[in-house]
């Protein structure tokens, strides 16, 4: 994972002209770093940041994980970050990994009191912003703890081990839900039916003509979903929350009260790095709390917010100065191309080869 490695000689060069998201992701650039750059170099210095895909699932047991730490420059007044290494592994052995170190005990027996082996609890391996990496399940890997221990993370919540972000996506995908202010008018004036659809068959014979192919026919039916997926969405603004643990929170414990029950649940931070094991009590249901998800919530704006909205929007800000010319550049020399002229010799020699040439 070292930034010499991603450098491509010119004899391996391609004529690929469009990168996929994998490439792009790993492009370093004077205003971009791959995502396991720039987490690894936000990570307390000598801690070891691990990640794996947002695709992580049981359509592909192929994922890694990946391991990255930041390299600093040790100096007296700063430690600016110089590099960041690491490694990758497949998301099976490092989960055999985790299970094995789990089962070992610093007791002199070697038997552990608890183990993540019982049926009575659940052992998750989550990171610093509550996404799953080890379960029991492997079908719950990459998933939100909250979607899974919905009680147990609005307790963290509430405790201060994890806290709440809103982000806002300005460019977001909202499906239509469109209702009629008024349709009785329809029902008094018959004409606006027929009117209605005579219009309605007009578009489609216009459409009909204008992508008529033989490709489109056989495949109209994904043409059709295709076109009825594009008119069903509209541009809109959403909010969705993101998680993050309190770094200063090594371990904490808890009981939740939930029908008559009570649910226990012990998370302790993996030293020196980004990793917290989570250890539940699964004898007690808590369905009565609902499931914290990262559903997108779409934000509807009435005519007073919109303006709001517009005025808050931030303008450029301009320069404190105006910097349209250098002190060491000498204006004398610029603008001199209506004093160019062509050379008597290069005009007259194109003229003496056409002339002897016949």
């Amino acid at each position: 994972l070292s930034r010499v490695n991603l450098f491509v000689g010119r004899e391996q060069l391609t004529n690929q002209d469009f990168l996929t998201a994998e490439d792009k992701e790993n492009i370093f650039n004077a205003d971009h770093f791959p995502l396991w750059y720039r987490r690894a170099a936000e990570q307390i210095p000598g801690s070891f940041l691990y990640s794996i895909p947002f695709s992580t699932g049981t359509e592909n047991k192929s994922n890694v994980v990946t391991a990255s730490t930041a390299i600093q420059l040790l100096d007296d007044r700063k430690s600016p970050v110089v590099a960041a290494v690491g490694i990758q592994m497949k998301l099976e052995f490092f989960q055999k990994k985790f299970w094995t170190a789990s089962r070992q005990c610093t007791a002199l027996d070697g038997r552990c009191s608890i183990s993540c082996d019982d049926e009575t609890i659940n052992c998750y391996l989550i990171d610093n912003n509550g996404f799953i990496l080890v379960s029991e399940d492997y079908k719950q890997t990459g998933n939100f703890l909250g979607e899974i221990e919905g009680a147990v993370m609005n307790k963290l919540l509430t405790m201060g081990s994890f806290k709440r972000i809103t982000l806002y996506d300005y460019q977001a995908m909202c499906r239509t839900n469109k209702e009629a202010s008024d349709n009785a008018h329809r029902l008094l004036d018959p004409y606006n039916a027929f009117f209605a659809a005579v219009k309605w068959i007009m578009t489609e014979l216009v459409w009909f003509l204008v992508e008529f192919n033989l490709c489109s026919w056989w495949h109209s039916d994904l043409t059709a979903k295709a076109q009825k997926l594009k008119q069903a969405l509209e541009p809109c603004d959403t909010e969705y929350p993101a998680f993050v643990s309190e770094r200063t929170i090594k371990e904490t414990t808890g009981n939740i009260a939930c029908n008559g029950c009570f649910k226990s649940f012990v998370i302790q931070q993996i030293p020196s790095s980004n990793l917290f094991m989570v250890v539940v009590d699964n004898e007690c249901s808590c369905d009565s709390v609902s499931p914290i998800t990262m559903e997108p919530i779409e934000i509807r704006y009435n005519e007073s917010l919109k303006c709001e909205r517009l005025k808050a929007q931030k303008i450029r800000r301009r320069p404190e100065s105006c910097h349209g010319y250098h002190p060491e550049e000498n204006a004398r020399e610029c603008g001199g191309v209506v004093a160019l002229g062509a050379h008597p010799l290069a005009v007259a020699l194109p003229l003496l080869v056409t002339l002897f040439s016949r």
